[in-house]
């Protein structure tokens, strides 16, 4: 028989810190995403005005076999009207990290999901569940799509990301190899330039007592270039920059931080941003000085990166979520996440899900049936009243 414990403070959240990246290693989520320096820290910075709902599957030995590492909020939509919505830690604020999931032993996810949802069905206080960024292969997943129907809840299942990532081979040439042509010849060409016009000095930065400082320079290179575009930068708010300060000194004490630096004539123009767990390289994020745009630098580095990423023998590094071309010039593979939205019988729940998801359906619908013409009499009658 399972048991189940619900802790909804921060004293009772540090308690398991010795257990809880143990059973992610016994699990198939294992993700820096789902370490326990990454949702506990996370919490500290974001999670004022929520409450906490880590829910902890125990079997009859007292043995944590599941963690469901969750919170709940008040969602405001149509109109004001609101809904009382449970998330996975790390989600909802500008943070966006990729591959959330339960943390369940491998071989208890049936039971454990049974006893979760089970214990979720009967709680009061939320009506919906909003699980985001799951793999799409993820087992968890299916098992809790299918439990909750049988539950008699509502779910729905939507496409959520596509994440490129880059299978590495055991030689750096035979990578070379699986490249466009274009591509090949235009990473040659760029470290050939870079490497003749400047003293080129690529490093993976080691010292702890100046990890502040290189925050900051991370910072400031990747708003530089996004201003520099027009566009909004990632490190624009004090708690964004104030949980990667954080974040960023705890993996470097496990060997997870991976700061890749470019220094040119001494000055640093290029850094990525990467964590290495396991045998995984994660891109999370990057700058670089706009002002050397014509010799790529941030392409160069990336080259760097995965020189050293083989000769180590990292088997892949992922470049998390966003489909964009500049990607796909590194690889042809990707993988899909998904969300998983599961409602209560109640009448808040049957807004929610009418709103989110039959309505648009409808209008789709709706935009496929009806002649073009009559959809612009529609459009010019809504812009008149």
């Amino acid at each position: 028989m399972l048991l189940i414990e619900e802790i909804v403070d921060t004293r009772g959240f540090k308690s398991l810190a010795n257990k809880w990246n143990h059973l992610l290693s016994q699990s198939e989520s294992d993700s820096i995403f789902l370490t326990w320096e990454w949702v506990f820290n996370w919490w500290q910075v974001y999670g004022k005005g929520k409450e906490l709902r880590l829910l902890v599957v125990k079997d009859q030995h007292e043995d944590i076999v599941a963690i469901a590492p969750l919170y709940s909020h008040t969602k405001k939509f149509f109109n004001g009207f609101s809904v009382n919505e449970v998330r996975f830690l790390g989600t909802g604020e500008d943070v966006s990290p990729d591959y959330l999931d339960f943390i369940i032993r491998k071989g208890c996810e049936n039971q454990a999901i049974a006893a979760l949802i089970g214990y979720l069905a009967v709680q009061n206080g939320w009506d919906i569940l909003h699980l985001t960024d799951m793999l799409s292969t993820s087992i968890t997943a299916k098992v809790i799509r299918n439990v909750a129907v049988d539950t008699g809840l509502k779910v729905e299942r939507s496409e959520r990301a596509t994440c490129p990532y880059i299978r590495l081979l055991p030689d750096w040439n035979e990578y070379m190899r699986s490249l466009s042509t274009n591509m090949r010849l235009n990473i040659k060409r760029r470290m050939r330039n870079l490497e003749k016009d400047f003293r080129a000095r690529y490093f993976v930065w080691q010292d702890m007592e100046r990890l502040e400082y290189v925050m900051r320079r991370l910072s400031s290179l990747h708003n530089k270039r996004w201003e520099q575009k027009g566009g909004e930068h990632s490190f624009s708010s004090e708690q964004y920059n104030a949980f990667h300060q954080t974040v960023a000194r705890e993996f470097a004490q496990k060997g997870w931080l991976h700061l890749s630096c470019l220094e040119l004539n001494d000055e640093i123009v290029a850094i990525l941003y990467d964590y290495r767990y396991r045998d995984k390289i994660y891109y999370y994020q990057g700058g670089f000085d706009p002002s050397l745009y014509k010799y790529s630098p941030g392409l160069v580095l990336r080259a760097y990166v995965i020189q050293k990423a083989i000769r180590d023998g990292i088997k892949e590094i992922d470049l998390l979520k966003g489909a964009y071309e500049h990607k796909y010039k590194w690889t042809e593979y990707d993988r899909q996440t998904i969300n998983l939205t599961i409602g209560k019988n109640s009448l808040r729940s049957t807004i929610y899900f009418f709103d989110s998801f039959r309505k648009p359906r409808m209008k789709a619908t709706i935009r496929k049936v009806l002649p073009e013409f009559l959809l612009e009499r529609i459009r010019r009658a809504r812009e008149v009243a």
